[in-house]
């Protein structure tokens, strides 16, 4: 039988022994083939999926850019109507865009560095994504930084995109803006320390999306442009629907003293002031009355620029009891621009 020595007072002790036969000793720790691990496998690096993908980003700015375009647009047609009344054509036109521009990219900054430094620490679109923005350390922005990465997303537009194109490069997956800005985009579920690991220890810097993107947004009209091109001319019919709107409704009255003098004399009258408008009320601003024959009149605009000459006809049609109802039409005015009993049948 094999012996071996107690490691205490270094007597002969059989194998099998659980107590030394010298000093009394438990011999059960030096019997032990196994030896306590030095370390275990652990998991996978909290860097492998820490920071947002290009994509996650992308579609975030997106759902960002319509939301607060749309929002913006309507509250600016319900509640700027007669600050910005936009012309379409001559140098009004130009002060009008020129005007909601100068409301809408303070908004637009507003939105995100209030957004990214509150709690939430992300605008709608990335909360919808499930992502935040970071300092480099894991740790919430204050606003100032938040407003400096902002602003320093316009350097992108002088390298082609390329700036935003590098969020599917670098190690940390940071856009240009967010590598000047010192900031991270990555998702929720992490905490500020797994956010520190990670950023101290980066994964590659290399990803198919990002290549993918490149081809994708090389080819792409900027998003911007697009909401633009869709936001202004809205807006310009919208104004131009509202001044034939207000046109019909001002001259309405007119109607009624044309068929009571056509009904208390038995005839149309020659001119308006006969029918007993005052001439103070043959021309405003923004148009002016003009009576045809048989009682029919006309609204003949002077502006906006886009409007002017174009008339508003309205004809007094007889019913089978007698009474009268106005046909409401125009010749020069585009359909879409008039109220739906104005519109050709």
């Amino acid at each position: 039988m094999t012996a071996f020595n107690c490691p205490s007072c270094n007597a002969h002790n059989p194998s099998n022994a659980r107590f030394c036969g010298g000093c009394g000793g438990s011999l059960m720790q030096t019997q032990s083939p196994y030896q306590t691990p030095t370390s275990s496998p652990g998991p996978a690096m909290v860097s492998d999926y820490a920071f947002a993908g290009f994509w996650k980003r992308f579609i975030a700015y997106i759902i960002d850019a319509l939301l607060f375009t749309f929002v913006f647009v309507m509250l600016t047609i319900f509640f700027g109507g007669s600050l910005f009344s936009v012309q379409p054509e001559g140098p009004a036109a130009a002060l009008g865009v020129f005007g909601i521009y100068l409301l809408y990219y303070p908004s637009w900054w507003l939105y995100f560095a209030l957004m990214e430094s509150s709690n939430a620490q992300a605008t709608i679109g990335k909360k919808a994504m499930g992502i935040k923005v970071t300092n480099i350390n894991g740790q919430p922005q204050g606003f100032g930084q938040a407003t400096g990465r902002h602003f320093a997303a316009f350097i992108n537009q002088f390298t082609l995109t390329i700036g935003y194109l590098l969020a599917g490069f670098t190690a940390r997956k940071q856009a240009l803006h967010d590598l000047i800005a010192g900031t991270l985009v990555v998702n929720n579920r992490y905490d500020a320390m797994q956010i520190k690991t990670a950023s101290e220890s980066p994964g590659p810097s290399m990803s198919i999306g990002g290549i993918i993107a490149i081809v994708f947004l090389v080819l792409l009209i900027p998003v911007g442009g697009i909401l633009a091109a869709i936001a202004v001319p809205a807006y310009q019919d919208y104004t131009i629907r509202a001044k034939v709107s207000q046109a019909i409704l001002e001259t309405s009255s007119v109607q009624n003293s044309i068929t009571e003098h056509a009904a208390s004399t038995g005839y149309w009258p020659n001119n308006l002031q006969q029918a007993g408008i005052k001439d103070e009320r043959l021309s405003s601003g923004d148009y002016q009355l003009l009576l045809e024959s048989e009682g029919t009149y006309h609204v003949i605009f002077k502006q906006p620029e886009s409007l002017a000459d174009n008339r508003l006809i309205f004809v007094p049609i007889l019913t089978k009891n007698g009474d009268y109802i106005w046909q409401c039409s125009s010749k020069d005015i585009k359909q879409n621009l008039l109220p739906k009993n104005c519109r050709d049948q």
